[in-house]
């Protein structure tokens, strides 16, 4: 009986101990030091990877369309032309902070490696600082709430503090259209 408890200890406490985070981006899920070598729009790059170019959707976010309609009700309703200059914006920050830069980048453990359009779904970091959240953080994104994502509480705050504080396109007035 004693042996049985000191085994339940040992498992418990490895169970309890384990740290997710280590878990989720373990080397096999993450690979550093790859160049972006092309910016699509603000939520879609390029980049290199061992000789092989590969188009990255920034996984738990959107940004506006800059060329094409929007559907407002995934926006709280704000008006297509006022989300086509923040698609816009959201390219050139995009454009700004990444372009010809090196970053590490992620996988989403929640949904997968690659989109039904075949680009891969990951995390951009620059300078140790997740890419997808400045995003979300700063205005120029919302949350892709169709599915959810490794980070999704995290970019909720984000966008609730972007949206709070009118910062990048939640700064918008009825008044102005």
């Amino acid at each position: 009986m004693k042996k049985i408890l000191i085994v339940i200890f040992f498992i418990l406490i490895s169970i309890c101990c384990v740290d997710p985070i280590n878990l989720k981006y373990s080397p096999s899920n993450r690979i550093n030091n790859v160049l972006v070598t092309k910016v699509i729009d603000g939520d879609t790059i390029e980049i290199l990877v061992e000789g092989n170019i590969e188009k990255v959707r920034l996984v738990g976010i959107d940004t506006p369309e800059p060329y094409s309609k929007n559907n407002e009700s995934k926006w709280y309703n704000l008006p297509d032309k006022h989300l086509r200059k923040w698609g816009v914006n959201a390219f050139y920050y995009t454009n700004e902070r990444l372009y010809n830069k090196e970053v590490n980048i992620s996988y989403d453990t929640i949904q997968g490696q690659k989109d039904q359009f075949g680009r891969t779904l990951a995390y951009v970091y620059i300078n140790n600082k997740n890419f997808n959240i400045e995003l979300v953080k700063n205005g120029f994104a919302r949350v892709y709430t169709e599915k959810k994502s490794d980070y999704y509480i995290i970019l909720i705050k984000a966008e609730t503090y972007a949206r709070n504080n009118k910062i990048g396109l939640w700064n918008y007035s009825y008044q102005d259209n």
